[in-house]
C-alpha cells in the first residue's frame, strides 16, 4: 500500500497541468506516491501534455481518459476507483490541475491526519503574487458558500484559522476516514456526483461534520492555486451562477433536518425577493433554478440519501449552525453599501439562529 494518493482531474489544462507535474516530480518521493490523473474529456491538448510531463515523475501515474465530461464530482469518484484498485493508498490528496506544490507541500496534511477527529485536511491556497486565494471555505447559513481571506497578505492569517470546510483545490483524507464516514451515512465516494461542479467540496466538508469529524486548515502546507476569480459580467451564459445556486438549495435540503428548514424558510423567502429585486448579484432568472432544484430532488436518489444522512448523522444542526457564518462578505467581490446593511442583518439573524436552534 502506497502512504500518499494523488488525484488530479483535468479538463481544457493544457496550459496549467504541465507546471503542476513538474512542482510534484521535484517534491515527492516516487516510492510514496501513486498519482492517477482523470481528464474529463478535454479537446485541447491536456494529454499529450501530461503524458509527456509524467515521463520525468519516476513514480506510477494512472491516466484515465473519459469520452464525455462527467463533471469534477464524479470524475474524482471515477479517479478514487480507479486508483484504488490499483494501487490502495492510506492517504488521499485531491489536486487542482492549476495548483503548484512547494518542496515539504505534504508532510503537514499527513501529520494532521494523524488526529482521528480530523476528517479532511486543507492546504493554504496561495495566488501566484503571494497572497492568500483561500485559508477554507467560509458556509453562510443561508447557503452560500465562499473562500475565506482572498487578497489577504499572508502576515495578516488569523492565529487560528476557523473554516467549514476545505477547499478541494488541496485537500487531504484518509481512505479509512471516508470509509468509516460513509458506511455511517451510507454513501459511497468522495463528492456528491448529482453536483456535477461547485459545492461539492463544501458538501463533503459537511458530510464529514454530520459523522463527528473535524475539517482543519493547515497553515504549514502552503500551495500555489493560479485562480481567477471570476464576477457575474465575465459568466456570459450565467452557468456557473446557476449551478452554485442550484447546488446551494440542495444542500441545504439535503443536510438539515427539517426543523431547521423550517425556521429557515422566512429568511430564504427574502432573500429570494432581494435577488429578484437585484439588491444580491447572484443568478437572476429564478424561475429556471428552482425548476432544476425540483428535478432533481424528484429523482429515485435525492430522499434515500437525504434519510440516509439524517439517520446516521451524529452532529446537531446548532453545531452545524454555529460553524457557519451570517455574513456575505467576500473579499474578491464589491462590497456596497446595501450589501453592508445586509449583511449586519443576517449577521445578527444568524446569532439568533444558533442560539434558537438546540435540536
Amino acid at each position: 500500500m502506497k502512504q500518499i494518493g494523488i488525484i488530479i482531474v483535468t479538463y481544457q489544462s493544457e496550459r496549467q497541468v504541465g507546471p503542476l507535474l513538474r512542482s510534484l516530480a521535484a517534491t515527492v518521493d516516487p516510492g510514496l506516491i501513486s498519482i492517477c490523473i482523470f481528464d474529463n474529456a478535454s479537446t485541447d491538448a491536456t494529454v499529450s501534455v501530461v503524458e509527456h510531463e509524467t515521463k520525468a515523475l519516476h513514480s506510477p501515474v494512472h491516466l484515465v481518459r473519459s469520452g464525455r465530461n462527467l463533471g469534477f464530482a464524479r470524475a474524482n469518484n471515477e479517479a478514487f476507483a480507479a486508483l484504488r484498485a490499483e494501487t490502495p493508498c492510506e492517504t488521499v490528496v485531491l489536486l487542482n490541475p492549476d495548483t503548484v506544490v512547494p518542496a515539504g507541500w505534504w508532510q503537514p496534511l499527513v501529520d494532521a491526519l494523524d488526529n482521528p477527529a480530523v476528517g479532511t485536511a486543507a492546504a493554504l491556497l496561495l495566488l501566484p503574487d503571494g497572497t492568500v486565494n483561500s485559508r477554507g471555505n467560509a458556509l453562510h447559513f443561508l447557503g452560500l458558500g465562499y473562500v475565506q481571506g482572498y487578497g489577504e497578505d499572508i502576515s495578516r492569517l488569523p492565529e487560528a484559522p476557523a473554516l467549514f470546510s476545505g477547499s478541494g483545490a488541496a485537500l487531504a483524507f484518509r481512505t479509512a476516514t471516508l470509509d468509516a464516514m460513509n458506511a455511517r451515512l451510507g454513501l459511497e465516494g468522495i463528492f456528491w456526483e448529482e453536483l456535477f461542479l461547485y459545492a461539492e467540496d463544501t458538501d463533503f466538508g459537511w458530510r464529514m461534520r454530520l459523522a463527528g469529524l473535524e475539517n482543519r486548515l493547515v497553515v504549514a502546507s502552503r500551495v500555489t492555486h493560479d485562480h481567477q476569480f471570476w464576477l457575474q459580467t465575465r459568466d456570459t451564459t450565467g452557468d456557473r451562477l446557476f449551478r452554485i445556486e442550484r447546488n446551494r438549495y440542495l444542500l441545504l435540503l439535503a443536510n438539515f433536518k427539517w426543523a431547521t428548514l423550517a425556521l429557515l424558510l422566512p429568511w430564504i423567502v427574502v432573500s429570494e425577493a432581494a435577488l429578484g429585486l437585484g439588491l444580491w448579484k447572484l443568478y437572476p432568472h429564478r424561475l429556471r433554478l428552482w425548476r432544476a432544484v425540483w428535478a432533481e430532488v424528484a429523482t429515485s436518489g435525492f430522499w434515500p440519501r437525504r434519510r440516509r444522512l439524517q439517520a446516521g448523522r451524529c452532529v446537531r444542526d446548532r453545531d452545524i449552525l454555529r460553524a457557519m457564518t451570517g455574513s456575505i462578505r467576500h473579499g474578491a467581490l464589491p462590497f456596497r453599501t446595501v450589501d453592508r446593511w445586509l449583511d449586519t442583518a443576517l449577521r445578527w439573524s444568524h446569532r439568533v439562529l444558533a442560539w434558537v436552534v438546540w435540536w
